[in-house]
């Protein structure tokens, strides 16, 4: 009987050690890879197997919300979606993280034209010690797109209508001052 342990530790060593690495990271990692590479039926499968979503350590929690979220928001069920940002939020979670939930919910409120609680997420977000590039970046472009200033917008304007816009805005400026 000793004989047989002997040789079978390090086999079962290693898949404890396996079994430990999934309750606490979970197949997130992947999930979130499947779904950069735009694979979004295989990421929502992946996060099927993980089964407490409340044992995962580290950003590994916060990142499962995050791409449950996502997936949410690709099939347009923007509730849930919102529901999973926010349960994100509430965990104690990088900077770097909590902008990407901001823009999330940028994005959910932006479909849903609530222009006050994107304004709002943007302020959150803009205070943010953020150290990605790629996300600060967004961040600046949500603001653009606030102030109507993206190069995009301008573009679809053309000059008529962003003539007539500051021609507006410098009529109503007066008319609060007469007041």
């Amino acid at each position: 009987l000793w004989a047989g342990f002997a040789g079978s530790w390090l086999p079962t060593l290693l898949v404890l050690l396996r079994l430990t690495k999934h309750l606490l990271i979970g197949t997130v990692n992947a999930a979130a890879m499947a779904m950069q590479t735009g694979d979004f039926e295989e990421a929502e499968d992946l996060l099927q197997y993980t089964f407490k979503p409340n044992w995962l350590k580290f950003t590994y929690h916060g990142m499962y919300y995050f791409v449950k979220s996502t997936l949410a928001f690709r099939k347009k069920n923007y509730k849930e979606a919102e529901k999973l940002s926010n349960k994100a939020m509430d965990l104690d979670l990088q900077d770097d993280f909590k902008a990407m939930l901001y823009l999330q919910l940028m994005n959910i409120h932006g479909t849903r034209n609530n222009r006050v609680k994107v304004k709002e997420f943007y302020d959150k977000a803009r205070k943010l010690n953020v150290s990605q590039e790629m996300v600060r970046e967004n961040i600046q472009e949500v603001g653009q797109m606030l102030k109507g200033t993206h190069p995009q917008q301008k573009k679809m304007m053309g000059k008529k209508a962003q003539r007539s816009m500051m021609n507006q805005s410098y009529m109503r400026r007066n008319r609060n001052k007469r007041r």
